[in-house]
């Protein structure tokens, strides 16, 4: 897969995340705002004038954490393979995509512990095919809402990212067409059948793979699996 691709479907699925970030924004500095306010009318009650201060001050760094971690994904780069701990990867990309997976009722469950270790591959390529994988099944579960749960591993063969969801399933057969590229099931201008296979293709690169498979009880399941070593 060409590069520029990849830089494509970057732009494409940032740029939809956008107006959950700039919600995000708008919430927190609105928590700046009120407070501010608070803290001009407070004049003269020292412990007021603290707390909104310390309030301000939260909400003000949220708001620089927001923007900041939103553009350092969204930047597209040449590949450059590093160690870095997956265990701050995921908290950093749900910090601005989690408005934009939690739409059509959609409840996202964290991994409840990622294990301590370092994985070696491009972080920024490393969260794309992660938020890749993530939107797709956020997007199956439009209709009907659900739960989107995350779970992580250090397996013989290396690292297993599972994401579940609560979706009509895949039919039979599908499993790896849905990694062909602009093949897609759904209507709208976001659905450009682009995700799977881009996550899957980054996951290539650093020597690992992306299966998914319907669930026993219904929805699917996506697993991201990555060597502990970096790739030759």
């Amino acid at each position: 897969m060409d590069r520029n691709v990849v830089e494509r479907y970057r732009l494409s699925l940032f740029g939809r995340i956008v107006m959950g970030v700039a919600h995000e924004v708008d919430n927190h500095l609105s928590v700046v705002l009120v407070f501010s306010e608070l803290i001009q009318l407070a004049v003269g009650k020292e412990q007021k004038v603290r707390d909104g201060a310390g309030k301000i001050l939260s909400a003000g760094e949220r708001i620089g954490a927001i923007v900041q971690k939103f553009s350092r994904y969204a930047r597209p780069h040449a590949p450059s393979p590093e160690p870095f701990v997956p265990g701050e990867v995921i908290p950093e990309i749900l910090l601005f995509s989690r408005y934009d997976l939690c739409r059509a009722n959609v409840t996202v469950l964290p991994p409840p512990e990622v294990p301590p270790g370092i994985l070696h591959a491009d972080r920024r390529d490393f969260g794309l095919a992660l938020l890749a994988v993530l939107f797709n099944a956020a997007e199956a579960m439009s209709a009907t809402g659900g739960e989107l749960s995350m779970l992580a591993s250090i397996e013989a063969a290396g690292w297993e990212f599972t994401v579940s969801d609560q979706g009509p399933g895949i039919p039979e057969g599908f499993e790896e067409k849905v990694f062909e590229v602009g093949f897609t099931t759904r209507t709208g201008p976001l659905h450009t059948g682009m995700g799977l296979p881009v996550a899957r293709h980054l996951a290539g690169q650093a020597g690992g793979t992306v299966r998914i498979a319907a669930q026993a009880g219904g929805g699917c399941e996506a697993v991201i699996r990555m060597p502990m070593k970096a790739r030759a």
